[in-house]
């Protein structure tokens, strides 16, 4: 799908009403500095970086300048506006979203969050900054349980490049009648998830998709997909949650 040039390049932070202020902290930065341009060789099991604590001083870095985004349909869908907001930012990017995508690596590529991240390591390379759009096609699959779901956060994460910062796409996934699933609570439980898990570790933030898209109903054209204008804005609102590319 090519990018419309009907649509501005930047839809205006005020329509949406919301601002998102993202502090970026993070042990990482500096270490992938040397690093991040070159493809990683990457193991089966991969091994997130050491952490700071809350309590620890550390200055912010710069900036982001190397972005990679692994998305599901919703990110597909924005693609085109999602890629023209990461180039107009001036980052160095990657774009992955694949329509039906789950997070763990036990499902087969390209459907798998896990396996695409990988993938994107050994040839795209690292990078300090990754966008995961994950978790709306993992809730029938145990998304919604607290344990389940912290095991497929863990699974992501190990599979980015150590010591990055993660902003993680929180989900909105409304009553399907066509089925008796519970996906009101199941996206309740896992953005709790999400977001006790962003509270516990500075390297990851959580952008709010869900509150922004519940004021916007009239987007939805499904349960869970909104239309072009949504669309457009949910590639607007998840850059913006970005910090600035170095100068």
């Amino acid at each position: 799908m090519a990018y419309d040039p009907g649509v501005p390049s930047r839809f205006r932070r005020r329509a949406v009403g919301i601002v998102v202020a993202c502090v970026f902290v993070g042990a990482g930065a500096s270490a992938l500095s040397n690093g991040i341009r070159g493809g990683a060789v990457v193991s089966d099991v991969a091994v997130r970086g050491e952490a700071f604590q809350a309590t620890d001083t550390v200055p912010p870095p710069p900036g982001c300048e190397r972005v990679v985004v692994i998305g599901d349909s919703l990110m597909d869908n924005s693609g085109p506006w999602l890629r023209a907001e990461l180039a107009a930012a001036g980052y160095d990017y990657h774009v992955d979203a694949q329509p039906s995508r789950r997070i763990p690596e036990r499902i087969r590529a390209p459907y798998s969050g896990v396996r695409a991240a990988r993938a994107v390591r050994a040839t795209f390379g690292e990078a300090d900054c990754w966008m995961v759009a994950l978790g709306s096609n993992d809730l029938v699959y145990g998304g919604g349980v607290v344990t389940d779901a912290n095991g497929m956060v863990d699974e992501m994460l190990a599979a980015v490049t150590p010591g990055a910062s993660v902003w993680w796409v929180n989900v909105n996934y409304h009553r399907d009648p066509r089925t008796g699933f519970d996906f009101v609570r199941a996206t309740e439980m896992f953005n709790r998830v999400v977001d006790e898990r962003a509270a516990a570790d500075p390297n990851l933030q959580v952008i709010d998709w869900y509150t922004l898209s519940e004021a916007n109903l009239d987007w939805f054209f499904d349960p869970v997909h909104v239309d072009r204008t949504g669309s457009i804005v949910r590639a607007e609102f998840t850059v913006s949650a970005l910090p600035p590319a170095p100068n």
